[in-house]
């Protein structure tokens, strides 16, 4: 199972979150991961960035990782330590609020789950870096 759903970058042997801009691509450290690479990074707050040409990274893509738990369709954002938090992407909304479900109907519903909980887990990667090679040769 993947860990983040979103955008990530692989850069000098590291990973990153990560998005694009222009014909560049910001990447982000992620909070608590050690990095032995600090060169050219800005902190803005809590968050530390750092734009690349895109010829630079080894990898960048978007893992989408969707899943069932009782039954009902989950979006999973992230993993860590056997839970998973999850947003609920099914519409009976009286079935999230009897499952404990945080949220409310117009915002959204998400829970914490147990990863051992969770069947028909499906992660599907869209690659970035290949779809721009494609369309810069060379």
């Amino acid at each position: 199972m993947t860990q983040y759903s979103q955008e990530m970058a692989e850069y000098r042997g590291e990973t990153y979150f990560a998005g694009a801009e222009g014909n560049d691509v910001w990447i982000r450290k992620i909070p608590g991961v050690t990095y032995a690479n600090s060169e050219g990074f800005q902190t803005y707050g809590n968050r530390e960035l750092k734009t690349v040409a895109v010829k630079e990274l080894q990898a960048w893509y978007l893992d989408t990782c969707t899943a069932t738990w009782r039954g009902q369709p989950f979006n999973v954002v992230r993993t860590e330590n056997g839970k998973a938090e999850a947003g609920y992407a099914g519409g009976e909304y009286v079935w999230a609020a009897q499952n404990g479900l945080e949220g409310d109907q117009y915002n959204g519903y998400r829970a914490t789950l147990d990863v051992d909980e969770l069947q028909d887990v499906q992660i599907d990667r869209t690659d970035f870096l290949a779809r721009w090679k494609e369309k810069n040769p060379g």
